[in-house]
């Protein structure tokens, strides 16, 4: 974690147990509030206004607006800031409240749990992170005598970072960071209300942000949800069949994934099996942007043949896409893939890829990130979809890194999500939509999420807090899954991945990866994993 060099001159406030500070930020420097700034005091509330900024560390003044309203709660203190600049000054982009000389202890709600101990270097959480940090602007962290929380009470998804910064006495402060969103970047910024308090326990901490993010976000229970088509409530096992990897190694073409599909089905009842098919369209990632069967893979009459096969078993299908990256050496790129490209908040485009052939450099330049809301793409997106669906008949689509969240001044990223969803819908209401990764508001999106990984580690969406998910939805596990057999990833750049089977809780449905020869060289630990989705059914479907 990197920082300044100095300490700024900054107010302190103080209400009840807590003493914090604000500093605000522009595209071009940090602003902290003087000393002399307006403060009131009420029994439990505390307001401070200023009409100056501090910047150079408190060196320099310059003419703005800021406001702070704090009140005391049962359990805590809410916090409300607003900060104006001077119009020829700069936009504002962040806002930082800091919560000084708390005790130390382990965040105990991160998706990925080894990143609960804060460390020397101090320890950053980002929302909207769906992978491995935190899904929801709720952070928990233990201390002796119970919890401490720290949640943004904001109704958007917007930009949260969650810093833990040790102090030199053994102490830790909290700095609670919103980000506004890039389209309405302005010299105005008024932060949504932050809540800093203690429980008793995590429950505790999550149960009134669970209410007020359900009424947000418009969650629905697993069993009203009419995206949640009849035969999924009967699934209890995600086959994941591989097809053609990066470099065009082909794991299973389509007569392969049937004949694997029909195996499956000497196992276990087919009708509580989902195929899930990443590659199916040919080179993994290569061919994103243009959905088609693969001519080397058996081409539209062998794809055709494992659709209808599958349904003939009783078997669902489901195809893999990618819906916010493409492929830049199609012939039509420039037309509809240039103008929807991704922006960062800066207005940055630069990214790197993954290591797709093992030549150990992070450079392929194959794809880029463009935005789903974007209308070139999510035109061609959808048309795509729908005509794939209309010749096919396939029962559900695979949204990969649905989960992306960027703060694009070109657009709302994660309307450009839900439109690209309701779009989708519009043409096959009853099509299952699925997706890659997990954050609260993904929940009102889609029913089925596939989890996150670190380098193959699974982050199962329920880690943080079960009843956060469960309730709403199912996950299943990562691409990245490693077969039972040999281990691989399949068509996943990770390559090998000692874990191979989930955990048995109620929002992860089991899943098995199967590349060439799973069946054949691992059938002891095939059958194990049978066995966990015949459990899994009579824990939690077939009541």
């Amino acid at each position: 974690m990197q920082d300044l060099s100095y300490i700024p001159v900054n107010r302190e406030y103080h209400l009840d147990e807590y003493c914090f500070t604000i500093s605000i930020y522009t595209f071009s420097n940090v602003y902290t509030i003087p000393e002399d700034a307006c403060v009131i005091e009420h029994e439990g509330s505390l307001t401070a206004e200023s009409t100056q900024l501090l910047w150079a560390g408190g060196q320099e003044r310059v003419n703005g607006k800021f406001r702070l309203c704090a009140r005391k709660t049962s359990a805590g203190i809410r916090i409300r800031i607003f900060a104006e600049m001077e119009r020829s000054v700069d936009v504002i982009r962040r806002v930082k409240l800091s919560v000084l000389h708390l005790e130390k202890g382990e965040i105990v709600n991160s998706i990925d749990v080894a990143r609960r101990n804060i460390g020397e270097s101090g320890l950053l959480i980002h929302y909207p992170e769906a992978w491995r940090e935190s899904a929801t602007p709720l952070v928990v962290m233990k201390k002796t005598d119970g919890y401490y929380y720290f949640r943004s009470r904001d109704n958007l998804v917007r930009d949260k970072v969650f810093a833990f910064v040790p102090e030199r006495d053994g102490r830790v402060t909290a700095e609670l960071i919103h980000e506004e969103q890039a389209v309405c970047f302005s010299s105005r910024i008024e932060v949504p209300e932050w809540e800093i308090a203690v429980c008793g326990s995590v429950e505790e901490a999550y149960r009134e942000h669970i209410q007020e993010i359900t009424k947000s976000y418009g969650f629905v229970k697993w069993e009203e949800r009419k995206d949640v088509p009849v035969w999924l409530k009967n699934v209890s096992l995600v086959a994941a069949i591989h097809g053609q990897h990066w470099t065009g190694h082909i794991f299973n073409d389509y007569a392969a994934m049937l004949k694997a599909a029909q195996r499956l089905s000497e196992k276990i009842d087919p009708s509580k099996v989902l195929l899930y098919l990443p590659g199916w369209e040919g080179r993994y990632y290569w061919q994103y942007g243009d959905y088609r069967p693969d001519v080397r893979m058996g081409g539209p009459e062998g794809f055709a043949r494992l659709i209808d096969g599958a349904h003939a078993l009783g078997m669902h299908v489901m195809p893999m896409f990618g819906m916010n990256v493409v492929a830049t050496h199609l012939s039509d790129y420039r037309r509809w893939g240039e103008p929807s490209r991704v922006t960062s908040a800066s207005g940055n485009r630069n990214e790197g890829s993954v290591d797709w052939d093992g030549s150990r450099h992070f450079d392929h330049a194959s794809n880029v990130s463009v935005h789903p809301g974007a209308p070139q793409w999510k035109n061609r997106f959808c048309d795509q979809v729908r005509e794939l669906v209309d010749d096919y008949g396939f029962d559900a689509v695979f949204l990969d890194i649905m989960a992306r969240w960027r703060n694009d001044p070109n657009g709302d990223y994660y309307e450009g999500v839900k439109q690209m969803v309701e779009r989708i819908h519009l043409d096959h209401p009853q099509l299952l939509i699925s997706g890659e990764g997990w954050y609260d508001a993904l929940t009102a999106l889609t029913p089925l999420v596939q989890c996150g990984h670190t380098d193959g580690r699974m982050h199962y969406p329920d880690t943080a807090y079960p009843p956060m998910l469960d309730p709403y939805m199912r996950g299943f596990a990562h691409l990245s899954l490693g077969d039972p057999a040999f281990l691989s990833t399949g068509v996943h750049e990770q390559g090998r991945n000692p874990e191979w089977k989930t955990p048995l809780t109620k929002g992860i449905l089991p899943t098995v990866t199967i590349v060439d020869g799973t069946l054949d060289a691992a059938p002891e630990r095939v059958d194990e994993i049978i066995a966990q989705a015949e459990e899994y059914y009579g824990r939690f479907i077939g009541k």
